[in-house]
């Protein structure tokens, strides 16, 4: 069966806090992801983060994917000093996709006062798919 593969991706701001973005559902069914793995990574570590950017082999067909773009903290308290400091930003959507046989596709975003998701070509660098985007 002909498939792509696609990447979550991310970006570390510390040692305790990270920003993800990653496909976390296709067509409604909740894959393993970047939170996921990252969560686990991470479990007994404190306030230490370490993340992981899984990738996944997608079918060759129309699918509907859920993005999200989100810092992660490597403790509960962490997030919300965060989020009370202004400094936790969080957009998730849902865009329809359709890949290319043998392509590779990376989850991309931006966070901050407004925040944005999409998924992108690897090579090319390209959006291949609607943008979400929440302010």
């Amino acid at each position: 069966m002909p498939v792509a593969v696609l990447r979550d991706s991310g970006i570390v701001e510390s040692g305790s806090k990270a920003q993800i973005f990653a496909a976390v559902k296709i067509d409604g069914k909740t894959i393993y992801s970047a939170f996921t793995a990252t969560s686990q990574a991470s479990h007994g570590q404190g306030f230490s983060l370490t993340t992981h950017f899984p990738w996944r082999e997608i079918p060759i067909r129309p699918m509907r994917i859920q993005l999200t773009a989100s810092h992660e903290t490597g403790a509960p308290i962490h997030a919300l000093a965060s989020q009370l400091a202004g400094t936790f930003h969080h957009v998730t959507g849902e865009v329809e996709f359709t890949p290319e046989v043998g392509r590779d596709y990376v989850v991309k975003g931006a966070l901050g006062e407004s925040s944005s998701v999409w998924i992108e070509d690897s090579e090319s660098g390209e959006r291949v798919s609607a943008v979400i985007t929440e302010s």
